[in-house]
C-alpha cells in the first residue's frame, strides 16, 4: 500500500515548476495564457472533471458496437481483498475491437470506433457505500495509428494515403513534428485512481489490465489471461517503488486529477522481438506519452496526447521514468527524415507526432510510423523461420527448399513496398538463405529449439551472424528513391 498523500492542484503545478525550473515548460504564474505544457495541464483537469459522464458514454458505445460484432468487452471480478470492502459488485471491463489477428480492417472502416475506442481501453465499474452504481474510465491509451506500405507488421495499407484518415486535422497544417524512437516492445499501460482515499494502480498490456492497492495484489489474479498484465505490473510497480517520494507524489497526483494514463512499452529480455534486448537484466519499462480520459461530449477531439509529446517526455524524464528517445524536426525535412531512418540498423524505427501550435497550445494532430528496412526484413524472415521450423515442419510435404524460395518471394514484396534497390534484395536474399540452411543444422542437431525462435530471434540472429561472418548493414547507395511513406508526397 502506498503512503502518498494526494498533493492540491495547485500543489501539482507548483511541483511541476520546482522540478522543471531549469527550463521554461512552466512559467512562474499559474494563470499563463501561454505556456502550452501548463495549458494542457488545465485541459486534461478540466476533462477529468465531466468523467463520470463521459465513462458512460464510452460504455454505451462499447455495448452498441459488441452487438454489432465490433467490439469486444471482456469483464473481470476484481479480486477479492483488492479494494475496500465497502463497495461491491467490482468489475474491470477490457474493450477492444473484434476478431483475431490484426485489428486493421475494423479501424480502417469504422471512423466512430477510430474516435472512440483507443488501443488499450478499460473502464471499472462498482457500487459505492450509498449502493450507487459508479463506472470509470480507468485507462484510455493511444488511439489507432498506421504508417505507410511496409510500415505495418502484418497487413499493409491499401495505399500511402490511409494513414491520413487516421489523423485528427490535415498533417500538412502541422507547425512541427516531433520524431519519437519506437521501441521494440509490448504495449504497457498505467494509471491512477483513488478509492477512500487510498491511492490505486490500474496496469496492464494492451487488452488486459489490473488494479492494484499493494504489490502483492498482482499475484491474486490467476490465469494465462494475466500472463503479460503480470509481468508489466511488476515492472510498472517497481519502477514506482523506486521513484523518489517527491517525485511519485507529484506524478501520482496529476495522474490522479487529469484521469490521464501513461502510456509505454515494457522491454523483456526473455520474449524479444527483433531489436537483441540481452544487455537487460529484468524488464524495464518506457514511457512515450501521456494520454487524455474520454470525452463527454461529440466535439471534435483536438490532440491525440495529453500533453505536447516532446513536453510529455521532458516532464516524464523529469520525473525520472524511463522515456523514449525523440527529435523535433521542421516539416520540410521529414521525407528526408523518413529516408535516413529507414536505413538505419538495431532499430525499429520512428514515430512521427505532427502538432499543431495555435493560442499558444500545441496538438498532436496526426501520428504516423515509419519502420527501417532492417527491422521490416528482419521481422519477415523472423516469420519465416518460425513456421518453417514449427508448423511448417508438421506437414509431411516439408521441404526448406521451398521455404527458402517463400522467404525470396517476400522479399520481393517488401522490395515493392520499401523500394529498396537491387543491390540490397540481392544481399538479404543471399543472407536469408544461409541464415535458413544454418538454422536448419542448428534446430537438427539441438543446437537452437525451433519453439525458442520467436522469443529468442535477435539473439539466435547474432548468434547466426558471429558464426558466419555477416553483416547486416543495408544502407547502401540505392537504385530508386521513391518512398513508399511520404509526409509531403501524397
Amino acid at each position: 500500500m502506498w503512503s502518498t498523500r494526494v498533493l492540491t492542484w495547485d500543489g501539482v503545478l507548483h511541483g511541476l515548476r520546482e522540478l522543471m525550473s531549469g527550463g521554461v515548460l512552466l512559467s512562474g504564474n499559474t494563470t499563463s495564457d501561454t505556456d502550452p505544457l501548463q495549458l494542457a495541464l488545465i485541459q486534461m483537469y478540466n476533462r477529468a472533471l465531466n468523467a463520470r459522464e463521459a465513462a458512460r458514454r464510452l460504455y454505451e458505445f462499447s455495448l452498441r458496437k459488441s452487438q454489432e460484432n465490433k467490439v469486444v468487452i471482456t469483464s473481470k471480478d476484481v479480486p477479492h481483498g483488492i479494494l475496500p470492502q465497502s463497495y461491491s459488485d467490482q468489475f474491470i471491463h477490457d474493450v477492444k475491437v473484434a476478431g483475431r489477428g490484426p485489428d486493421d480492417k475494423i479501424y480502417n472502416r469504422n471512423e466512430d470506433i477510430r474516435q472512440m475506442i483507443s488501443r488499450g481501453t478499460t473502464l471499472m465499474s462498482w457500487k459505492d457505500s450509498n449502493n450507487e452504481d459508479i463506472l470509470d474510465t480507468v485507462l484510455y491509451a493511444n488511439k489507432k495509428f498506421t504508417g505507410g506500405v511496409g510500415d505495418e507488421d502484418e497487413t499493409q495499407p491499401e495505399n500511402a494515403q490511409v494513414w491520413r484518415s487516421y489523423c485528427l486535422a490535415d498533417p500538412d497544417s502541422a507547425d512541427k513534428v516531433v520524431a519519437m524512437e519506437k521501441i521494440n516492445g509490448e504495449a504497457a499501460h498505467f494509471s491512477v485512481r483513488s478509492f477512500e482515499e487510498q491511492l490505486f494502480i490500474i496496469a496492464g498490456s494492451k487488452n488486459v489490465h489490473m488494479i492494484m492497492g499493494s504489490n502483492d495484489d498482482v499475484e491474486k489474479y490467476i490465469g494465462d489471461r494475466y500472463r503479460i498484465a503480470k509481468e508489466i505490473a511488476d515492472a510498472v510497480l517497481k519502477l514506482l517503488d523506486n521513484m523518489e517520494h517527491n517525485k511519485r507524489q507529484i506524478l501520482f497526483s496529476l495522474l490522479y486529477y487529469t484521469k490521464s494514463t501513461v502510456c509505454c512499452e515494457i522491454l523483456l529480455p526473455q520474449n524479444q522481438h527483433i531489436v537483441n534486448l540481452s544487455y537487460l537484466k529484468e524488464p524495464q519499462i518506457r514511457m512515450f506519452a501521456f494520454t487524455p480520459t474520454c470525452k463527454s461530449d461529440d466535439e471534435p477531439e483536438s490532440s491525440f496526447t495529453a500533453l505536447p509529446p516532446h513536453l510529455g517526455l521532458d516532464l516524464a524524464t523529469a520525473l525520472n521514468l524511463p522515456c523514449a528517445n525523440y527529435e523535433i524536426i521542421p516539416t520540410h525535412t521529414v521525407d528526408n527524415f523518413i529516408v535516413q531512418s529507414r536505413r538505419k540498423v538495431q532499430s525499429e524505427g520512428h514515430v512521427l507526432y505532427f502538432v499543431k501550435c495555435e493560442n499558444g497550445e500545441e496538438h498532436t494532430i496526426g501520428l504516423a510510423k515509419t519502420k527501417t528496412e532492417w527491422y521490416v526484413i528482419l521481422r519477415a524472415l523472423r516469420e519465416k523461420a518460425v513456421y518453417c521450423f514449427t508448423a511448417g515442419k508438421k506437414k509431411h510435404d516439408w521441404n526448406l527448399t521451398e521455404r527458402i524460395k517463400s522467404t525470396h518471394k517476400r522479399l520481393r514484396e517488401l522490395q515493392e513496398w520499401l523500394k529498396f534497390s537491387d543491390e540490397v534484395l540481392s544481399k538479404w536474399t543471399k543472407l536469408s538463405e544461409e541464415f535458413m540452411r544454418w538454422l536448419n543444422e542448428e534446430v537438427n542437431s539441438g543446437g537452437e529449439e525451433a519453439q525458442q525462435i520467436r522469443p529468442m530471434f535477435p539473439v539466435i540472429w547474432e548468434r547466426f551472424c558471429e558464426a558466419t561472418n555477416q553483416t547486416t548493414e543495408t544502407n547502401q547507395p540505392r537504385l530508386q528513391t521513391q518512398l513508399s511513406f511520404s509526409y509531403s508526397s501524397y
